[in-house]
């Protein structure tokens, strides 16, 4: 699988609570509503980790990101996009919606370093219920016409919001299930 889109990509979808998605198996329910953090949950399933930084930059962020995040006065955003890789194979395409007050401080010099890791380690961040949302594989430049399933919440700190939204790739283990039914099918025939 070859992930071919250019930064920013964005994510101008519709989010729903979960209780309004039927989610179609309790695999991907639990990659979807997993609390924990998503990084070390694909660190301690990978051969070989990688994190793969498309881009981070001031932006103007989505509509469907301002209505989410609190008005607090912040004006200033940065997106950050990466990827979270095994063995070179992108499992999970994550975008950040960061206040520049963030970045100026707790969050600032990230680089190639995982954003989770900064936020589950840092007790002062909370963090708010999931919203839910499908993606057409072919929005990231991925030949298939495969819907990938992503989530988003929000990490609060004082008066800041921002916001992280992750989205299954193809190869992910979320899926996983997918390629063992295919090949009962494909045994079957």
């Amino acid at each position: 699988m070859s992930f071919n889109a250019t930064f920013p990509v964005g994510l101008a979808v519709d989010w729903q609570a979960p209780s309004g998605i039927t989610i179609p198996n309790s695999q991907l329910k639990n990659w979807l509503l997993d609390t924990g953090s998503l990084t070390e949950r694909v660190q301690s399933l990978s051969n070989h980790f990688s994190l793969e930084l498309i881009g981070q930059r001031e932006q103007i962020p989505h509509d469907n990101e301002l209505s989410l995040l609190l008005s607090n006065g912040e004006t200033r955003y940065q997106a950050r996009e990466i990827l979270l890789c095994d063995d070179s194979q992108p499992w999970v395409f994550a975008r950040s919606i960061i206040p520049q007050a963030f970045v100026d401080s707790e969050l600032s010099d990230l680089g190639r370093e995982p954003l989770g890791k900064r936020l589950f380690n840092d007790s002062r961040f909370t963090r708010s219920a999931f919203q839910l949302c499908k993606v057409a594989a072919n929005q990231f430049g991925i030949n298939s016409n495969q819907t990938l399933w992503g989530r988003r919440s929000l990490f609060t700190l004082g008066c800041h919001s921002m916001i992280v939204a992750e989205v299954f790739l193809p190869n992910s283990p979320a899926y996983s299930h997918l390629a063992t039914s295919e090949k009962e099918s494909e045994q079957q025939l």
